[in-house]
């Protein structure tokens, strides 16, 4: 369930460009999507800001459930799922793991009989790779997301020295706040909203 009253934070960064590059790996750790019970990867994303039916089917060429490669986007996810994006990954590898390509066969581990699941509300985990974050990361996160705090914490600690020279305000439940300290507050706690939001220019 989402929590009543997750901590807030807001960034706001500049310039937008190399702030987008910057938190697009952050996509990659993962973040919350809440969904009220089960539901198709394909309804799970056009919910979502900067993804529609054109560039799901046209941009995202791989996929994984759980750490699986997956087909198809009619699969069924229910809270507790991990799903993984990924545009047209090269070499064989990128061959094998396509959905629906000619080489799945090769697949050293087979997709696991369907068996009956859960479908309480929670959430799924997204991870976004490569362009897929980079083109959906401004419009996620200028949306808001939620977030593991060890998760974001991490991320923030390791990605310091490349965030705070875009930094013009960070605050934490409207209270102003440095990276540092942002970090440690966090650390512990469940699940936080995370908003980006930029600066037409330098302060």
């Amino acid at each position: 369930m989402i929590p009543s009253n997750p901590t807030s934070i807001v960034f706001t960064l500049c310039p937008a460009e190399k702030a987008a590059a910057t938190l697009a790996t952050l996509l990659q750790r993962g973040f919350l999507v809440h969904v009220n019970g089960a539901t198709s990867i394909n309804n799970l994303l056009k919910k979502l800001p900067g993804f529609d039916q054109e560039y799901i089917t046209s941009k995202i060429q791989t996929l994984f459930v759980n750490g699986l490669a997956e087909d198809d986007t009619i699969r069924e996810l229910v809270a507790g799922d991990t799903l993984a994006l990924s545009a047209a990954m090269p070499g064989l590898a990128g061959a094998i793991f396509r959905k629906g390509g000619q080489h799945a066969s090769l697949r050293s581990i087979p997709r696991p009989k369907a068996v009956s699941r859960e479908q309480a509300p929670g959430f799924i985990t997204l991870k976004l790779f490569n362009v897929i974050a980079t083109d959906t990361g401004p419009q996620l996160l200028a949306h808001g997301i939620y977030i593991q705090g060890r998760i974001l914490a991490r991320f923030l600690e390791k990605q310091a020295h490349r965030i705070q020279p875009l930094v013009q305000a960070i605050t934490c439940n409207n209270n102003s706040v440095t990276i540092q300290v942002l970090a440690k507050t966090i650390r512990e706690q469940e699940i936080v909203h995370l908003t980006i939001s930029h600066s037409s220019s330098p302060a």
